[in-house]
């Protein structure tokens, strides 16, 4: 008799507990009909329903095959919610469940929603021809400025890392200012590297476009002078021998910061900048006569001179051989 008595008892304790744990019996029904729409490459609505009078849901979302308790979960008074985190062309699930108000407990997690987002952003467009702009002090030895077309008036963001970074893993440049975004200055760069950068649109609640490129470009090496900025553009515009045989050779370069003063050298083939003959001038273009000899090999560089900041880099060399 005792026996039983313990197995009655035994047989309720089982009961009691596994009862408890069943919170569709003892507290309220979990949702249903999970759904998801507005779907693009970033951005999804979740909906769900539900027969239990609660202003309260908690979502669960992550790739699918997630762990629950691993992924997203936002606590929400209506029976959707938006999310805008996600990335293109990958497969993700969701979970919901209710307060209940009765028991002051949760419900049960419904069964998984399995989605897959899109590639590109139906209500976003991409933008277009990224490229480094090419003014004076576009590109130094630690920043390169960009342009694009086609931008969002709601911003945009530049991805950018080292040539070959993954796409997802670079730094991420945010421009969310309301006047027209087609340009950005990326600073803070290694010198003498090359990089690869991408930009998309923000849409608003619509997400963002896809990320366009990569562009690759690289900085410049870094300067001796960073007070004194190299010219660039220097090039050999004209070559030629006068009626009266003089040589006659014309070089011109860009200042960077409005420099007036520069100096010209010429050494020979092998020799280093600085050595030989040094030119003063304030010309640019400059004209140069009788400044070869016949079959001669010669290298000519420039830099500027900034006053009490100094000189720039020697930039060059460009290379002539007498007429």
């Amino acid at each position: 008799m005792k026996k039983l008595v313990l197995l009655f008892a035994i047989s309720i304790l089982a009961f009691s507990c596994s009862s408890g744990d069943d919170s569709d019996s003892s507290n309220c029904s979990k949702p249903t009909n999970l759904d998801v729409h507005n779907l693009t490459n970033t951005t999804a609505t979740f909906s769900w329903s539900t027969d239990v009078d609660s202003a309260l849901f908690q979502v669960e979302y992550g790739p699918f095959g997630f762990t629950q308790g691993s992924g997203t979960i936002l606590t929400v008074p209506e029976t959707y919610v938006h999310v805008q985190d996600l990335l293109a062309q990958t497969q993700y699930a969701f979970y919901v469940r209710v307060f209940c108000n009765e028991s002051g407990e949760y419900s049960n997690w419904s069964t998984p929603f399995n989605f897959v987002t899109l590639d590109n952003n139906p209500f976003c467009d991409d933008p277009g021809n990224l490229y480094a702009q090419q003014y004076n002090d576009s590109v130094s030895h630690n920043h390169i400025d960009l342009s694009w077309s086609d931008g969002d008036f709601d911003g945009s963001q530049i991805q950018y890392g080292i040539e070959g970074f993954t796409l997802g893993n670079g730094s991420i440049l945010t421009l969310d200012q309301t006047i027209y975004p087609s340009n950005a200055r990326i600073s803070g760069l290694n010198a003498d590297t090359s990089y690869d950068f991408y930009v998309r649109n923000i849409c608003g609640d619509a997400g963002y476009s896809s990320w366009i490129g990569p562009l690759t470009h690289s900085t410049l090496e870094e300067p001796l002078n960073p007070s004194c900025l190299d010219p660039v553009n220097f090039t050999l515009d004209q070559i030629y021998t006068t009626s009266g045989g003089a040589d006659v050779l014309v070089f011109s370069w860009e200042a960077m910061n409005g420099e007036s003063t520069w100096q010209l050298n010429k050494t020979g083939y092998n020799d280093a900048p600085g050595s030989g003959t040094i030119i003063d001038t304030s010309y640019n273009p400059i004209q140069l006569t009788n400044h070869t000899h016949t079959g001669a090999v010669y290298h000519f560089y420039v830099r500027a001179y900034c006053g009490t900041d100094g000189y720039s880099d020697w930039v060059g060399p460009i290379t002539v051989t007498g007429p």
